[in-house]
């Protein structure tokens, strides 16, 4: 009987749903090739403010111009691809461990947000989205019957 320690869990169901995507998008006429799974999945921090809400998106060495911000209804997607360097090889060997690849990403916004004046800036590989909240009226006021 063979005994292994199982290690890291997550990793294991994470190698899972790759292979997965691997096989659906195979029969979507995308090659099930080690290109396809390893598109960038950058990084997203999300924080909220008494007046907005606030989404931070890691993209190192994405220019602004290969971003695209959409909001559909209440869907808010970021979307975009991170792209190869071209790269000359003078050795025999070469190694690339950086991710590239298209990168999608979407967000349900809350009821009350104000979508007409949603701001993006993108500074030092940081796309920062700012979603701000509508005003409520919570003020109290006596109605007079007429």
């Amino acid at each position: 009987m063979l005994v292994k320690r199982y290690k890291q869990p997550v990793n294991d169901i994470r190698k899972t749903f790759e292979l997965m995507n691997a096989i659906i998008n195979s029969t979507m006429g995308e090659p099930a090739t080690e290109e396809a799974l390893v598109d960038f999945r950058p990084n997203i921090n999300t924080r909220e403010t008494e007046n907005d809400y606030h989404i931070e998106v890691e993209l190192p060495g994405v220019k602004k111009e290969n971003v695209d911000i959409q909001v559909d209804g209440n869907v808010l997607t970021i979307s975009g691809e991170r792209k190869v360097r071209q790269e000359v090889k003078e050795e025999d060997y070469h190694r690339i461990e950086s991710r590239y690849g298209k990168f999608s990403r979407s967000f349900t916004l809350p009821e009350k947000v104000d979508i007409a004046n949603i701001q993006a800036e993108f500074e030092n590989g940081i796309l920062e989205v700012t979603i701000p909240k509508l005003k409520v009226d919570t003020s109290s006021k006596k109605i007079e019957i007429k």
